[in-house]
């Protein structure tokens, strides 16, 4: 049983230790996985990285390549447009039908306040160093947008709405070697959004939201 455990544990550390470093471009989007190569970096079996490597595939951060192995799924604008309107429609729709299902219940909005709190702190952290804080501030980001449709009373939107909003968030990270973070205008366009969510201002909400997804994803080519 212990046997078990820790095989499961290694397997979750080598997965969210591979796809940090693809998010990040440590490893390149095109990159050749070469199983051997990865088992003495990430320490692990070639079993546990096969295992890994085809739980990336399914979640789109990784590609096989025939009978030739593995490779990080290349980037693309064509693909990066497609996820940002596939981005939009289903928070746009997950905004709205969270409204819909509010009623008297504050717990959603008090989510809401808590996940913008931890978010507005890991800005501030990455306007000091963005080096040292990506990891934290891509977490804290993607939990604001989950938390913003996890009042919408259905399950698979929500399961859809992460993979699209996690495939998105990776072109944000390699735009950082591209460009500075967004920074204060980011958190503007987040302080903005919090308030019209608590105020009940669906339609300005939706607005703020979808504005706010296009200039995030504003990217310079790859």
């Amino acid at each position: 049983m212990n046997d078990n455990v820790d095989r499961k544990l290694v397997g979750q550390s080598s997965y969210e230790r591979l796809r940090n470093d693809i998010m990040q471009g440590k490893l390149i989007p095109g990159q050749k996985l070469k199983l051997n190569l990865l088992r003495a970096d990430y320490g692990v079996s070639v079993n546990t990285l096969r295992e890994t490597l085809m739980r990336l595939v399914s979640d789109g951060f990784v590609e096989v390549e025939g009978q030739k192995g593995f490779r990080v799924k290349p980037v693309s604008i064509a693909d990066l447009e497609e996820l940002v309107e596939l981005r939009k429609t289903l928070e746009a729709l997950g905004l709205r039908k969270s409204f819909a299902n509010l009623g008297d219940n504050i717990d959603w909005k008090a989510k809401l306040i808590s996940a913008h709190y931890r978010l507005s702190c890991m800005e501030k952290l990455m306007m000091e160093d963005e080096a040292a804080h990506v990891q934290e501030w891509e977490r804290a980001d993607r939990d604001f947008h989950m938390a913003i449709v996890s009042n919408c009373g259905s399950k698979q939107l929500m399961r859809y709405h992460a993979s699209i909003l996690e495939l998105s968030m990776r072109y944000q990270l390699l735009a950082l070697s591209k460009r500075p973070f967004r920074g204060e205008a980011a958190a503007g366009e987040h302080r903005k959004l919090l308030d019209a969510l608590l105020t009940d201002d669906v339609e300005g909400a939706v607005a703020i939201l979808t504005d706010h997804i296009d200039k995030g994803t504003q990217i310079p080519t790859f």
